[in-house]
């Protein structure tokens, strides 16, 4: 029962993202390839995985525990797991072309940026979008749980 729960998922999100952060983290260490990388999305990628969505997930799980310790509150685990996957999706859809758009040598701090990187951002601003709609679905299932109490 406590390997299907949605604290679990949670907590394994941020270990895969923190992972995938540390693994671009031993690139960038690399200080031959780093010339090429840095000031590149790349980093802005790196820096998102482990730092932001790593601190994000935890806070999701950590809330999700202590919600009703604290609140008396019981949140719906089935719509927790669904949420998970979509956030989880809709995050790597926004932070894992970065890496690509880095590599090819795409600056960051650039307002216009050449017509070569507008597939990979473009698939960045979609899972970004979805990142708000499914942020704003998981305060939907806080409220909820918070009404029906």
């Amino acid at each position: 029962k406590i390997l299907n729960s949605s604290i679990n998922f949670w907590s394994i999100g941020f270990i895969i993202m923190f992972t995938l952060g540390g693994l671009t983290g031993i690139i960038l260490s690399n200080s031959i390839i780093d010339i090429n990388l840095h000031d590149t999305y790349f980093v802005v990628a790196h820096f998102h995985y482990v730092l932001s969505m790593g601190v994000i997930f935890s806070i999701f799980s950590s809330f999700i525990f202590w919600s009703p310790l604290l609140f008396n509150v019981s949140l719906n685990n089935n719509w927790l797991k669904i949420n998970f996957f979509n956030l989880f999706l809709s995050i790597n859809l926004t932070f894992f072309p970065q890496h690509f758009l880095g590599m090819n040598g795409m600056p960051r701090r650039y307002i216009m940026y050449s017509d070569y990187f507008i597939l990979w951002n473009n698939i960045s601003s979609v899972g970004s979008s979805m990142t708000i709609i499914f942020t704003l679905i998981f305060i939907y299932i806080i409220i909820e749980s918070f009404m029906c109490k």
